[in-house]
C-alpha cells in the first residue's frame, strides 16, 4: 500500500517491537490523517474495527484472527510491505533468505559493496527494520528476510537470493511444506533469483523459477580450495575469516550477486579478508585453560550443529552443548555424525530437547552429559574437555523455552565460560 491509500484511515499495529514501533512513526509521519491503535493479544477483537492491520513479522499469517480479517475485506500488510511500496524507484534491494546463514550472508554482501564503491544499506531481518530506510537515496538495500517476512510479500525484489532449506518454525508455518513454500514465494517475485542448487528442497519446488544457481555445475564455485567464476581462479578460501565451508559456500551467493551486478568479482578479495564474524555466530569468544569456547547459538536445527562441528573439526576434542525449544527437530543425522567421531566429540544437553538428544545419542555410545541449566552445562563441559579442545555451544533447538532469544542464550554461555 502507498502512503496516500492509508490516509484517513484506522489501522492496527499488531505487535510492538522494533518492527512495530517502526511502523507507527512510518505511519504517522508520512500519513497525519490516519488513526493508529495498538493491538495486543488482549484485544485482537479490535482488529474487525479496522481498515488496515500492519502485522509484525512474528504474528503467524495462518492465525485465526488474521484469517477472519482477511474474509471481512481489511487488507493485512506489514512494515516490509510497506517499504517495498513507498522505497525510492532508484533504489534497488537485493533480499536475501534462507534457513540459516542469511544474516552473515546479507552483511557479508553490504560490506563487500560497499568496499566496491557502491551506496549501500543493510536491513531486514538483521535488526533494521526494512520501514527505517523507506526515505534512504542508496543505490541498493540489502534486506534480510526471514520466512515471515516473505510469506506475505507484495514487493518484487530486484535480485532475490536463497541460499539453503531446511525444516523450521513449524509453529508459525504449520507445516515444513508451507514453510518451504513461504521462502520461495520471494524467489518467485524477485526480478532475478540466485539459487542454492545443492538443496533438494530448492531443487524440488523451485523448478518453474529462472534462475543463476551457485555451489553446483554453475559460474561461481569452489574447487580446490579455491573461489572459481567458470574456470578462473578469483581468490582462496582462506581469504574469507569465517570458518567451514558452509560460510564459503554462502559467500559463493555474494559473488554471484556482485557478477549479476556487473561488478568484479575477483575484486572481491579485499572486502572480504576485512569481513567480521557476527557474534553468536560459530564466534570464538575466547580461551580459558588451554579450552577454546565457541558462541554458536544462532544455530536452531540439527543441520547447522553438524556444521559447526564440520568447520571446527581438526582432530582435537569437541565437547558439544546443544538442546533447546521442541519443534519436533529430527537429531539423526547428528548424532550419527557424532558417532562416527565419538573417540572426540562429546554432548552435554539442555532442556527441551536435550533429554531425547541425550537418550540418542548414549545409545550411540556417545559420552554424555545432562543438566538443565547453562552453568551446569559450562561447567559439565568444562571437566568433559581435555586442553587443546573446544566447548562448543550449538544448540541445535531455539532458546525460548529458557532465553528471550539466541543472543541472549550465548550471552549467558559467555557469562558461565568466565570470559
Amino acid at each position: 500500500m502507498y502512503w496516500h491509500n492509508l490516509e484517513h484511515k484506522k489501522i492496527g499495529i499488531w505487535g510492538m517491537g522494533k518492527e512495530g514501533q517502526t511502523a507507527w512513526k512510518a505511519i504517522s509521519d508520512h500519513c497525519p490523517t490516519a488513526k493508529l491503535i495498538e493491538i495486543e493479544e488482549a484485544n485482537t477483537p479490535d482488529i474487525l474495527k479496522c481498515d488496515v492491520l500492519v502485522k509484525s513479522p512474528g504474528v503467524s499469517l495462518y492465525r485465526p484472527e488474521i484469517q477472519e480479517a482477511v474474509q471481512k475485506g481489511i487488507t493485512v500488510t506489514s512494515g516490509t510491505n510497506l517499504f517495498f511500496a513507498n522505497k525510492k524507484e532508484t533504489t534497488h534491494v537485493i533480499a536475501i533468505t534462507g534457513t540459516k546463514g542469511k544474516s552473515t550472508t546479507s552483511a557479508l554482501l553490504a560490506h563487500t559493496l560497499k568496499h566496491l564503491g557502491q551506496s549501500v544499506e543493510l536491513g531486514g531481518n538483521i535488526g533494521v527494520p526494512l520501514l527505517t530506510l523507506v526515505d534512504t537515496d542508496a543505490d541498493y538495500i540489502v534486506a534480510e528476510m526471514s520466512s515471515y517476512q516473505c510469506a506475505d510479500l507484495t514487493g518484487r525484489p530486484d535480485i532475490g537470493v536463497l541460499i539453503n532449506l531446511y525444516p523450521e518454525h513449524l509453529q508459525w508455518h504449520t507445516s515444513h511444506e508451507r514453510y518451504y513454500e513461504d521462502k520461495l514465494h520471494m524467489i518467485r517475485l524477485a526480478r532475478q533469483a540466485v539459487l542454492n542448487a545443492t538443496s533438494d528442497q530448492t531443487s524440488r519446488l523451485t523448478s518453474d523459477i529462472s534462475a543463476v544457481y551457485f555451489n553446483a555445475e554453475s559460474a561461481i564455485h569452489i574447487s580446490k580450495g579455491w573461489f572459481y567464476n567458470d574456470a578462473f581462479p578469483l581468490f582462496p578460501i582462506s581469504d574469507l575469516p569465517l570458518p567451514g565451508l558452509h560460510n564459503a559456500e554462502d559467500a559463493c551467493a555474494v559473488l554471484t550477486v556482485v557478477d549479476l551486478l556487473g561488478l568484479q568479482p575477483a575484486a572481491c578479495a579485499d572486502a572480504f579478508k576485512t569481513f567480521h564474524a557476527l557474534p553468536h555466530r560459530l564466534q570464538t569468544i575466547g580461551h580459558r585453560n588451554g579450552i577454546a569456547y565457541v558462541d554458536d547459538s544462532i544455530s536452531t536445527t540439527p543441520e547447522t550443529a553438524i556444521a559447526a562441528l564440520k568447520a571446527l573439526d581438526k582432530g582435537q576434542a569437541i565437547t558439544l552443548i546443544a538442546g533447546g525449544l521442541d519443534r519436533g527437530q529430527d537429531y539423526t543425522a547428528l548424532v550419527a555424525y557424532m558417532a562416527e567421531h565419538k573417540d572426540r566429540i562429546r554432548l552435554v544437553t539442555l532442556p527441551d530437547t536435550g533429554s531425547k538428544l541425550a537418550d540418542m545419542a548414549q545409545t550411540a555410545g556417545i559420552e554424555t552429559g545432562i543438566t538443565s541449566e547453562m552453568p551446569t552445562a559450562v561447567n559439565i563441559a568444562q571437566h568433559m574437555t581435555p586442553r587443546g579442545g573446544t566447548i562448543l555451544l550449538s544448540p541445535a533447538a531455539p532458546s525460548y523455552n529458557m532465553y528471550t532469544n539466541f543472543a541472549e542464550r550465548g550471552d549467558d554461555f559467555r557469562r558461565w565460560a568466565d570470559l
